[in-house]
């Protein structure tokens, strides 16, 4: 061009390097916008895995609060052999040294262990070989009672305690998800889009969104309105990514109380010697609290959550 000298060649040269420019700036933009719908889509993803799993999770903390009240398996007056000696150790005690309880204390488990003792020694009705016969019928079910009742307490308040953090959980991610879907102008709730299988709407509203953003762009007609449609799917993605991260760590937090729950329900020591008098209820219990220990590392934490989508939801890559 110098030695051809010529202006117009460079007037031209000019032009198709700002045409190029433009072209590139747009094609750039297109990308980007591809990218946050991707983005956005898998977080929507993301957000309908981790209500099926709270969901789940809140299921299981219920079936373990209501385990045939664990009440009823930790006090030995639920347990007919020692309903049944209750009553021998009673009839014909002394009258006048012996006395009956009421019907709050009755229920109690120390109060009731103790009076049937007392109902015992002071009956001299029964002879001694007797009274031993009974004890022995009776020691598995006072003494799995009397080692496991705390134990058995503590997993049902501290079962308690879960559920109603992960009911928070999963109102709050409920509340996430309507922030999530206001930009798109999507207003049903989670529960009802779970309810109806309504997520094919929230892809079209988000093809109506990115679509309306690319021109937007594009036709340069208001820049402020692409800077405030671009800041709201980036602020609910960055709310997605928080959320997911105080999940995980109600996760770990469960798991823990639960391999606390296994190691106290492990504790009795006699469990082979009392085989045939310990509930069901128990046995079924700690199989349910070591099954969900390796639940927590696998079902209730998703592994596309930490990966491919998670990666899809940081970087955009993938298919749509």
């Amino acid at each position: 061009m110098n030695k051809q000298n010529k202006k117009e060649t460079y007037v031209q040269s000019f032009i198709g390097h700002i045409i190029l420019r433009d072209s590139i700036s747009q094609l750039l933009f297109l990308r980007t916008a591809e990218i946050d719908k991707v983005r956005y889509s898998k977080g929507i993803e993301i957000i309908k895995i981790l209500y099926e799993k709270s969901l789940a999770l809140d299921h299981h903390f219920t079936t373990v609060n209501t385990l045939n009240d664990m009440h009823k398996i930790s006090n030995p007056n639920n347990f007919k052999e020692f309903a049944i000696a209750k009553q021998q150790f009673e009839y014909g005690m002394n009258k006048r040294q012996g006395f009956n309880l009421g019907n709050i204390l009755g229920e109690n488990m120390y109060a009731s262990i103790i009076h049937s003792m007392i109902s015992l020694f002071s009956n001299s009705d029964i002879r001694k070989s007797d009274k031993t016969n009974m004890l022995q019928e009776i020691e598995c079910v006072m003494d799995f009672t009397l080692q496991m009742y705390n134990d058995l307490n503590t997993v049902y308040f501290e079962s308690v305690y879960l559920k109603k953090g992960n009911k928070d959980l999963i109102l709050d991610l409920e509340q996430l998800f309507t922030d999530y879907t206001n930009p798109i102008k999507y207003k049903t709730s989670l529960n009802e889009c779970r309810d109806s299988d309504d997520w094919l709407t929230i892809n079209l509203h988000l093809d109506n969104f990115i679509n309306r953003l690319k021109f937007l762009r594009s036709s340069e007609l208001s820049q402020l309105e692409v800077s405030n449609m671009q800041i709201d799917l980036d602020f609910s993605i960055d709310r997605l990514l928080h959320f997911i991260g105080t999940y995980n760590s109600f996760i770990n937090d469960s798991r823990k109380f639960y391999e606390k729950f296994a190691i106290m329900l492990d504790s009795y020591e006699n469990e082979d010697l009392c085989n045939e008098k310990i509930p069901q209820d128990f046995i079924t219990l700690k199989k349910s609290i070591n099954l969900t220990i390796e639940k927590f590392d696998h079902t209730y934490r998703p592994v596309e959550i930490t990966g491919s989508k998670m990666k899809q939801l940081l970087y955009g890559v993938g298919e749509y």
